[in-house]
């Protein structure tokens, strides 16, 4: 099941009468903690009263957002060894945060009175939260702070299999082949995701399980750009999708930034050929093919491939 544009989740003020408050609980990281207050900022539009329950670490700033209500739980983030894989970091967290989140919406909860909550929207990682909101019987919406072919990239990258790709090094013959199920992509650059397949993979198990289970996804990303995609996932996820990206366009970054912007990237765009396709690589070691068709220096199609890592 799909459903697209802002217009269809959030044009129904009638459903918000009695309903007018959503909690969000966002993962403490750069790329995840901005999106998850542009989405409050939109909701907040829409009428609905917002609080945010956040992590101590990467605390966002209080005072940026005098129209929320904050909420910070503790996370033992301190106690974790300072070089660990991503997959580590993020189940960690989902276990250090289970106990203090479940009090906090708990005693939320109480506070605002039986119906007065319509809904909890946590990050798609913290998939611990589903099974705290099934057990007050809330309703779970997450949001996918990155593209939708991440997702579709989790799916399919073995992330358990002994054989697999990340198990290679540059010592074996194909760690310079192309991957079959992204072209564009090499076995060298699946391997530098992670050097913890397990924990990974563990991890992403663990999310997209949560993620089905859930009442529906929200994604930074817009139809468009991504439409193959969006088709796939809902073919394989029967709940609702809501693709109500980039946004950006609707409130900055600039506020809720835990470090300074780099814009150095619009002045390499100003020198490159015309018309050209920029492949934007994700951590997740997939791609987005953006086709730049905007006002300004960077005006028309672009055609010439070009390939940017991230």
């Amino acid at each position: 099941m799909e459903t697209h544009g802002r217009d269809t989740i959030l044009s129904s003020r009638q459903l918000t009468a009695t309903r007018r408050r959503i909690i969000l609980f966002p993962l403490p990281f750069q790329g995840h903690i901005n999106p998850m207050l542009q989405l409050a900022n939109i909701l907040h539009n829409q009428g609905f009263e917002i609080t945010i329950i956040h992590a101590e670490y990467n605390s966002p700033i209080h005072s940026n957002y005098p129209h929320f209500t904050f909420k910070s739980i503790s996370d033992r983030f301190f106690e974790l060894a300072t070089k660990v894989d991503a997959g580590v970091i993020i189940q960690y967290l989902n276990r250090s945060c289970e106990d203090p989140f479940r009090d906090c919406l708990t005693g939320l909860l109480a506070e605002y009175g039986e119906g007065s909550v319509s809904c909890l929207i946590t990050d798609a990682g913290f998939h611990f939260t589903q099974a705290v909101a099934d057990s007050v019987k809330l309703p779970r919406m997450v949001l996918r702070t990155s593209s939708l072919g991440c997702v579709l990239a989790y799916v399919a990258l073995p992330f358990s299999s002994e054989s697999g790709y990340f198990n290679l090094t540059k010592e074996d013959s194909n760690y310079e082949t192309s991957v079959p199920e992204f072209p564009l992509m090499k076995v060298k650059d699946i391997v530098k995701m992670t050097n913890n397949p397990e924990s990974m993979g563990e991890f992403v198990s663990d999310m997209l399980h949560q993620m089905k289970a859930s009442s529906g996804i929200i994604w930074n990303a817009f139809k468009e750009l991504e439409e193959s995609a969006l088709e796939t996932i809902s073919h394989d996820f029967s709940i609702p999708s809501f693709t109500l990206g980039p946004f950006h366009k609707y409130f900055p970054a600039s506020s809720s930034s835990l470090i300074e912007q780099d814009r150095s990237v619009l002045s390499w765009l100003d020198n490159q050929a015309p018309k050209s396709d920029i492949h934007k690589f994700w951590e997740c070691c997939t791609y987005n093919r953006v086709r730049v068709s905007r006002s300004g220096p960077w005006a028309g199609e672009y055609r010439h491939t070009i390939f940017v890592g991230g």
